[in-house]
């Protein structure tokens, strides 16, 4: 990744590197003709197949030096198989027209046919002895012009599936949360790491491993603007490393600020393109996914946010974490302004070559809870273990835990003692029967699977029976008095939702962190307020509030100890029931209201509706979460 910048290098630059190493071709390895068939094409030939590529393309023998940078954003012409370990720049990002022509001893002429992937800008086919992987930026069709010279199969290609958006798992079979919880810890890490255009070989992880001081290291997973070659990224590597004890940062070079032309369409199609390719590599739901979305003009700021807000909501449908990389002056500044308009990802990857391995930034006031990575220092060249790479060094600070998922809507219907759940569109989700008549309805992750249940509140007794299966009864406890309003919080951030109740008569919160007693006292509001608990700043903890009917407006803390209004917002109509829910995924707990059968989700400290779904039926209690 480069650091604050608008444009590319210069193509001049690029093409001495090729021009030095194309001086090493052999003869017996592959021919330049001078008899050239038209004075702006030359022919190249590789196992017997001729190429007619453009005069001014450069040719790199990989047999020659197995080392060059095999780099798809210059024009050239690459013959042979990539090495183990390229000595690529670090700091390269794009993609022109350009070949890699590999060996093949599989017997098949075009093993697996001709794919196409305009997610990647990539053709990828072959002929009888040979394998070619042809890039392109707006090319395409010169590229086609190429292959075909060489007689590569182009007519009718396959195209490359690209899955939608994985279909939810039913309330009463969620999916792994062992998976889950593995991916993200693969994407988790405090220290530092680095990243190089080139995934390294194993040898060169070992060395590293054993007398660097990194211990993550970032991997270009995908995307139409990713320049070097990944001879070593595959699956198996990945899991290598990993048993390895190496941690990673997945980035995904996608369309830049002046390519983007459809915001929120190309935003979706980059997520799905990006949970695919990192589901290959064994990176599943829970993982972090990172866009690299480099330095722009910022004439160009509303249509990036835009595309990096489409970015954030798929890979959360995608059940995947994300996050973006750009310049601290640009991209991050963005984010960081618009934090109540967008949605925000759950991790910022700030670019800012200051030279201190920390992730310290007065200029961002949100990600604060291990959500931050910081590249302090760029293409620097270091050996460790007899092994060199050039890298750019960054330091982690990254604690997530596990999948992150929107808020959707649900209801319960008190006289049958049922919960009704809804999809994102307010489709039915599933349904279960759980307590009886008149009990009043919670929903919460009690045991930490980073799925919510469901649990009810019977105010016979002051009795919560809260269930883990939404079928049998998990945890049965008696707290509160006679008149309390029951509930539900991670009040010390560990994952796990506990009880709690209010006090109408003082105004008072009782918040416990283990269902017995309670750990935290806080008086909030005035007589007629309805309660509220959230985790309204994203630090992972929950805390309390109130609306307030008579002016419809929500009033919040962050404290837990006290009661600041740090959050008041004003929403809904009058007759509403207020409600809370994290509707775009993003670790923020927001309000809204519900009105016959009509839910209603704000934006973070706005009134700006960014969830509305129709479900249920008039005289069901609303309820959320994230199922």
């Amino acid at each position: 990744m480069s650091r604050a910048r608008v444009s590319l290098p210069p193509l001049g630059r690029g093409l001495a590197v090729l021009a030095a190493t194309a001086a090493v071709i052999g003869p017996a390895a592959v021919s330049a003709q001078a008899a050239a068939p038209t004075p702006d094409s030359k022919a190249v030939t590789f196992q017997g197949h001729r190429f007619e590529v453009p005069a001014g393309w450069d040719v790199v023998d990989l047999g020659a030096d197995p080392t060059a940078c095999v780099r798809f954003d210059r024009h050239a012409v690459y013959l042979g198989t990539p090495g183990s370990q390229q000595a690529c720049p670090s700091r390269l990002v794009g993609r022109t027209e350009a070949l890699l022509v590999e060996p093949d001893t599989s017997g098949e002429a075009a093993p697996g046919g001709t794919t196409v992937s305009e997610a990647d800008r990539e053709i990828v086919g072959g002929a009888q002895g040979i394998r070619v992987t042809a890039t392109y930026a707006e090319d395409q069709a010169l590229v086609r012009k190429i292959l075909t010279s060489a007689g590569i199969p182009t007519s009718a290609p396959k195209t490359r599936a690209r899955a939608s958006a994985a279909p939810a798992a039913q309330p009463e079979a969620s999916a792994s949360a062992t998976a889950a919880t593995s991916s993200a810890a693969l994407t988790n890490y405090t220290g530092k790491g680095f990243d190089a255009c080139a995934a390294p070989d194993s040898a060169t992880m070992d060395a590293w491993k054993a007398h660097s001081p990194y211990d993550a290291v970032g991997i270009y997973i995908g995307g139409r603007n990713r320049a070097c070659a990944q001879k070593n990224l595959t699956a198996s590597w990945v899991q290598q490393q990993a048993s390895a004890g190496w941690r990673f940062m997945p980035i995904y070079v996608g369309a830049q600020a002046s390519q983007i032309t459809s915001p929120a369409a190309e935003g979706r199609s980059a997520a799905d393109d990006a949970a695919n390719q990192a589901a290959s590599l064994g990176l599943g739901p829970g993982a972090l996914l990172y866009y690299d979305m480099e330095a722009y003009n910022k004439t160009y700021s509303g249509n990036v946010l835009a595309f990096l807000s489409a970015w954030t909501e798929q890979l959360h449908a995608r059940g995947y974490n994300s996050a973006v990389y750009s310049s601290s002056s640009s991209g991050i500044a963005d984010l960081a302004a618009h934090a109540s308009s967008h949605t925000m990802p759950d991790v910022v990857f700030s670019a800012n070559w200051n030279g201190v391995a920390d992730t310290n930034d007065p200029a961002l006031p949100a990600w604060a809870n291990h959500q931050r990575v910081h590249q302090y220092s760029g293409n620097v060249t270091e050996t460790w273990g007899g092994k060199q790479i050039q890298i750019d060094r960054d330091y982690m600070d990254v604690a997530l835990n596990g999948t992150r998922k929107p808020t959707n809507a649900g209801v319960y219907r008190s006289d049958e003692a049922k919960f009704y759940v809804a999809d994102r569109s307010g489709g039915l989700y599933g349904w279960s029967g759980f307590g009886v008549p008149g009990d009043k309805p919670l929903t919460g992750d009690w045991n930490a699977d980073g799925q919510d249940t469901f649990g009810v509140y019977r105010p016979g007794d002051s009795t919560f029976h809260l269930s883990n299966d939404n079928g049998t009864t998990a945890i049965s406890v008696m707290y509160g008095s006679p008149g309390d309003v029951p509930l539900v919080g991670d009040w010390d951030g560990n994952g796990t939702d506990t009880i709690g109740v209010y006090h109408p008569a003082d105004q008072t919160f009782y918040l416990s962190n283990d269902n017995r007693v309670a750990a935290y006292s806080v008086r909030m509001g005035v007589e007629g307020d309805t309660p509220m608990t959230g985790d309204w700043n994203g630090d992972g903890k929950d805390t309390v509030g109130v609306y307030r009917g008579s002016d419809q407006t929500f009033y919040l803390t962050d404290s837990q100890t006290s009661a600041p209004v740090n959050h008041q917002v004003k929403f809904g109509n009058p007759g509403d029931t207020p409600i809370k829910g994290d509707w775009n995924g993003d670790g923020t707990d927001k309000v809204g209201v519900y009105r016959d059968s009509d839910f209603f989700g704000a934006g973070k400290d706005s009134d700006q509706v960014i969830y509305s779904v129709r479900f249920g039926v008039p005289g069901d209690t609303p309820l959320t979460g994230q199922w």
